[in-house]
């Protein structure tokens, strides 16, 4: 016994051949052939063969029931989006006349044929984007529905009028859901997948633009180096004393001078020499400014991680709402939180970029302070005798 779909592939032609003119007979004569050529590459498995054989016959003799031949071929050969606007279009034609058991054969292969589907919920920021899906346009952002096509790599792509344009290309599986977000303000796409229950139910407050203010960092106390006092006392031994002649002193009676042994005395310090400070002063100011600004960068830098967590949470829950006045909402909420990522993260740069600035600097002023400080100056101690007899006087150049 034949199947309700055999019924229709051997009666297609038995309902296309009723003709009453010679030309209406040499159409069905032609549309027969073709239709015959159809049925026995189906039944060898050359579908795409039997596709073109029986588009041919429809052509020249459209009757409805060529229809059902056309769906399964489109089935075979895995465009299950062509088969379902097929069999649609069948079961839609009003002179199609069919038995319960044929129309519910033909439900159940319509029915199967939408289970090959890819899904791909389509998210464009912002809002009033055109969509399109293979070069067709499908709709303007935000989509009241996804978009369902066959297994298999294509091209979704949101065009913002007056300009601005993101691309994406992906493979989707027959069966499977996907979902892909375009955002044309940062020029990117990604494919991602949360699921529903994974959000939060309670909608989020849109964040400031710039971040609360945050405590300042600590700021490190810098004691500078204590000011070295000249040396008032000098304790000399000499081991050796060396006899050299003496020189005549004015107004005063020739006497031998004794020199003692060469003695480096600490010369006095000027508190605002470079000397003094160590490093200088540069030093330490840069590396203040460069503690301050680096503590400053980390906090906008950690603060913007946080809102694009909060930014991701928000794409679930506009993947998550079916109505399309809360879809915009929460479109509008994640791109106030974007620009909010966006700009902290530019602050963020920039005071690191300070930071850096004061550590070069804080970095040359120790170069500076360690080749520039000056060596200490040798000092000569002279042991004489007293020209009283009664003891001995010391005298030097420093």
């Amino acid at each position: 016994m034949k199947s309700p779909r055999e019924i229709l592939l051997a009666g297609a032609l038995a309902l296309a051949a009723l003709s009453h003119t010679p030309s209406a007979a040499a159409q069905t004569n032609e549309a027969r052939v073709a239709f015959q050529s159809g049925v026995q590459a189906y039944a060898a498995q050359h579908y795409a063969e039997a596709l073109e054989s029986f588009r041919t016959a429809y052509r020249i003799r459209p009757h409805p029931s060529v229809l059902v031949n056309i769906a399964n071929c489109y089935v075979a050969l895995n465009r299950p989006q062509d088969a379902i606007s097929t069999f649609e279009r069948f079961l839609n034609d009003p002179t199609v006349s069919t038995s319960p058991q044929q129309r519910a054969e033909i439900e159940t292969a319509l029915a199967e044929a939408r289970r090959h589907l890819a899904t791909i919920n389509v998210l464009v920021f912002p809002p009033g984007a055109d969509v399109y899906l293979d070069g067709d346009l499908v709709g303007t952002a935000p989509l009241r529905r996804p978009l369902q096509t066959g297994p298999g790599p294509h091209v979704i792509e949101a065009r913002q009028p007056g300009g601005g344009t993101v691309q994406h290309q992906a493979r989707v599986e027959g069966g499977g859901t996907v979902t892909l977000t375009l955002d044309i303000l940062r020029n990117r796409s990604f494919i991602g997948s949360v699921a529903p229950e994974a959000a939060p139910p309670v909608p989020i407050a849109a964040p400031p633009v710039v971040a609360p203010p945050r405590p300042p960092p600590p700021v490190v106390a810098v004691t500078p180096p204590p000011v070295v006092a000249p040396a008032t006392n000098v304790n000399v031994t000499p081991p050796v004393v060396r006899v050299e002649p003496a020189r005549p002193a004015p107004l005063l009676p020739v006497a031998r001078r004794v020199t003692g042994p060469s003695v480096t005395v600490p010369p006095p310090v000027d508190p605002g020499s470079s000397g003094a400070r160590g490093v200088g002063a540069g030093f330490w100011t840069g590396l203040t400014i460069a503690v301050a600004a680096g503590g400053t960068a980390i906090g906008f830098f950690v603060y913007s991680n946080s809102l694009e967590d909060d930014y991701y949470r928000i794409v679930a829950l506009f993947q998550a709402q079916t109505d399309p006045s809360r879809r915009s909402y929460y479109q509008a909420l994640g791109l106030s939180y974007a620009d909010a990522v966006d700009q902290n993260r530019l602050i963020s740069y920039i005071t690191g970029g300070v930071a850096g600035a004061a550590a070069a600097f804080t970095l040359g002023a120790a170069i500076y302070g360690a080749t520039s400080s000056s060596p200490p100056r040798r000092a000569s101690l002279q042991v004489l005798p007293s020209l009283r007899g009664d003891g001995i006087t010391v005298s030097g150049t420093f």
